[in-house]
């Protein structure tokens, strides 16, 4: 009951934002009682939100509260919202993990399990995903295969995630993005998003049951800054240097809501991207070390196919096509 009262109070808030409205106004919208309002405001207060209260002019959401939120999420969705359906956690090991479980349970395609903070994000070969409270998206989709009707191709939803987090963050920003085949997204030559699909086949048909999307998106610049190992390599869509920056205090939620816009787009909608995804890429005419079935080669990347294989020139001259594999340096 109370999870209720708060998602609708943070949703009379959040359209009202920076401005005071009455507890009274706030319990008859709703049809709750006053405590019932000052306990749930109590509880959102605690869960991170800055409430201005004053006597005699009711409650207030700070300005600059970003908060990931559902009803936020879904009130910057222009279409699909009534696709989703959130779960929210302030800190977690994964949520990959977490929406692998659900994902195990049999939850519905669109459920989208989403963090403040990983303390054990990962990424591709279990690569550790920095993942610090309040800065970034770290959110798992879960496609559940067993009701879907569309033929899987993990190759596919991967780059339609890259596409579309690509897309999503050049819409709320001056950022031009770029995309590292297949998963990773870069701005300024530095790597802003990884993207990580995993799932779970069936023993009985041999067939995928679930996928699990998850992306994690740098957004604002971490208060105590990257890792050393990280400073080279890693960036924020909004850097403390970054003259771009999207100041406005509901990046994530916006971002989150454009991010599942496209990708529905993409993947359920059929909407073709492949020309955007190649042209963003930029990687084509550069010559890569790709890792491939745990054996490093060394080829020139000259396209990417319309099933988004890399084509490539490998040493002895041979052009062959590159299904998957892990990029390890390119010049």
């Amino acid at each position: 009951m109370i999870s209720n009262i708060k998602e609708n109070i943070i949703s009379i808030l959040e359209s009202n934002k920076g401005l005071f409205i009455s507890g009274e106004k706030i319990a008859n919208d709703l049809k709750v009682s006053r405590t019932a309002i000052w306990k749930a405001i109590k509880s959102l207060k605690n869960d991170g939100y800055n409430i201005h209260s004053v006597s005699n002019k009711g409650y207030a959401l700070s300005k600059e509260t970003d908060i990931l939120s559902s009803k936020v999420i879904k009130n910057n969705m222009l279409k699909y919202a009534d696709k989703f359906n959130f779960i929210i956690h302030k800190t977690v090991a994964s949520t990959n993990i977490i929406a692998r479980e659900l994902a195990i349970n049999g939850a519905e395609s669109g459920t989208v399990v989403i963090a403040e903070e990983q303390t054990s994000g990962y990424g591709r070969n279990g690569k550790s995903f920095f993942s610090p409270y309040g800065t970034g998206i770290y959110m798992s989709i879960i496609l559940n295969l067993k009701k879907e009707k569309k033929i899987f191709n993990s190759s596919f939803i991967t780059t339609a995630a890259a596409m579309a987090v690509s897309k999503s963050i050049e819409e709320i920003s001056n950022e031009n993005t770029q995309i590292k085949w297949v998963n990773d997204v870069f701005i300024n030559g530095k790597k802003v998003c990884g993207i990580l699909t995993e799932g779970a086949f069936s023993f009985e048909d041999g067939k995928l049951d679930y996928a699990v999307i998850g992306i994690g998106v740098n957004v604002n610049f971490p208060k105590d800054g990257f890792p050393k190992e990280l400073n080279n390599i890693a960036a924020s869509i909004n850097s403390k240097n970054n003259a771009n920056s999207n100041t406005k205090s509901d990046i994530r939620n916006i971002l989150v809501a454009k991010i599942l816009e496209n990708l529905y787009d993409y993947y359920f909608n059929d909407v073709n991207f492949y020309e955007e995804y190649k042209k963003r890429s930029f990687l084509i005419g550069k010559k890569v070390s790709i890792n491939i079935n745990n054996k490093e080669h060394i080829v020139k990347v000259l396209d990417i196919d319309k099933t988004f294989a890399l084509v490539a020139e490998f040493q002895d001259g041979k052009i062959d096509k590159i299904v998957s594999g892990s990029i390890k340096k390119y010049k």
